[in-house]
């Protein structure tokens, strides 16, 4: 009985010194975006009960027109983006694409779906939750160009909820959703810069 006994605080030893290197972990990676973040131009996030109230902005120094092709393909968000490991399309109907993402977010890895939903005319691009075990997202791009046309001010604004119910310091959830919006805007960026690098065919004007 004595064995079983210390078998069992040993497991729960175990158990609570991993959780704590984990939370280490999770701190140590959340203290990067902690402070001014330079593709942030601004933010609101605010919580209450399990849902976050987001709102980001960054600027692009591209075109709003370049900056929607270059948005228009997240299936190759792997490409350009540090932080996404794996994007597949799932599909693509319409004016709608469903795309599967794996991600290392504050260094730990999440697997998930969403599904796009592109409004070139009216320069949004909307995203919602499609599979994701731990967060349901629901949101808007939106791009507004500068007055001189040269520029875009990318304005995301939605909704996280927690499923999970995970006891997730409110400051480490800040931190993955400044990552995660910086990575797209970084990943934006280099998608930009590939499609201003194509070659236009001979006699293109």
């Amino acid at each position: 009985m004595k064995k079983v006994l210390w078998g069992v605080v040993a497991l729960l030893g175990v158990g609570i010194a991993f959780l704590g290197w984990r939370y280490y972990q999770l701190r140590v990676a959340a203290a990067l975006w902690e402070g001014p973040v330079p593709e942030i131009l601004s933010e609101k996030l605010d919580k209450d009960a399990d849902t976050m109230s987001i709102e980001l902005t960054s600027r692009i120094d591209g075109p709003v027109d370049a900056v929607l092709r270059a948005f228009s393909e997240p299936e190759r968000s792997a490409e350009f983006s540090n932080i996404v490991r794996f994007s597949k399309l799932i599909q693509s109907q319409g004016n709608k694409k469903t795309v599967e993402f794996e991600m290392v977010i504050l260094g730990q890895p999440q697997h998930f779906s969403l599904e796009f939903t592109f409004l070139p005319e009216e320069r949004r691009v909307t995203l919602r939750t499609v599979e994701n075990p731990l967060t349901d997202l629901n949101g808007e791009y939106h791009f507004a160009p500068s007055p001189d046309g040269t520029k875009t001010l990318l304005t995301y604004t939605g909704t996280s909820r927690d499923k999970a119910k995970l006891p997730i310091p409110l400051a480490l959830q800040k931190s993955a959703l400044r990552e995660t919006f910086v990575a797209t805007v970084q990943a934006l960026k280099k998608g930009l810069t590939a499609q201003q690098n194509v070659p236009r065919p001979v006699g293109a004007s």
